[in-house]
């Protein structure tokens, strides 16, 4: 008898703890533009100043982690991003895009999660060479030269991985995800049947709910 829960939710805030920071650098900055030119940031003193934007990027930016999860169902999995959310039907959902390469701009190693989705009908035939890059972000993990984990990553990363095996979602860098997989106590991707069905495969995890 499958005794997997009918929904699992997995909370991606660590893919996206810098997320809210942008946010909250813009709106420091307009506040302290507004305090400049009301005379107000003279009152008060460079030091309440500076402490009343520190406020304002915290305040926009601690709760950012939180607005980022997924949760999947019988029908799909719904992908919520800064609180906004985001539905996906499985027979769309075509795999884990595990992009490894170099960041442009700091050429830090790393790798882009992306769900990857059924590409639109008219797509042309030069889009459909990028079809593997059509779905949403899920996150972006640093990794080592070989495009290996830096240590234990998250456990909340093996519980993203097990959900969607779980659920025949194939994942693109399997060596990756066994790693991330094995350290927190899940099994190898090898030991997940392609194909299953949901009832056929092992419970989840207690604490992964």
């Amino acid at each position: 008898m499958n005794t997997a829960p009918r929904h699992q939710t997995v909370r991606l805030g660590f893919l996206w703890r810098a997320a809210g920071a942008p946010i909250g650098c813009v709106l420091a900055l307009a506040m302290g533009v507004v305090l400049a030119d009301s005379g107000d940031a003279g009152r008060m003193g460079a030091v309440p100043a500076l402490l009343l934007s520190s406020a304002a990027v915290l305040g926009v930016a601690l709760p950012v982690p939180y607005g980022f999860w997924l949760r999947a169902d019988d029908h799909g999995l719904t992908l919520v991003r800064a609180f906004v959310p985001r539905r996906y039907r499985w027979r769309d959902i075509q795999g884990l895009t595990m992009d490894a390469g170099q960041d442009a701009d700091s050429g830090a190693h790393r790798l882009v999660l992306l769900l990857r989705l059924t590409p639109a009908p008219r797509r042309t035939a030069r889009g459909a060479r990028d079809a593997h890059l059509n779905g949403p972000v899920l996150g972006i993990l640093g990794t080592t030269r070989d495009g290996l984990p830096r240590g234990t990553e998250p456990r909340r990363l093996a519980e993203l991985f097990d959900l969607l095996r779980r659920h025949g979602v194939p994942l693109d860098d399997r060596r990756y995800a066994d790693l991330v997989l094995t350290a927190h106590g899940y099994p190898a991707l090898a030991h997940t049947a392609p194909g299953a069905s949901p009832s056929a495969r092992p419970a989840a995890r207690p604490d992964a709910a």
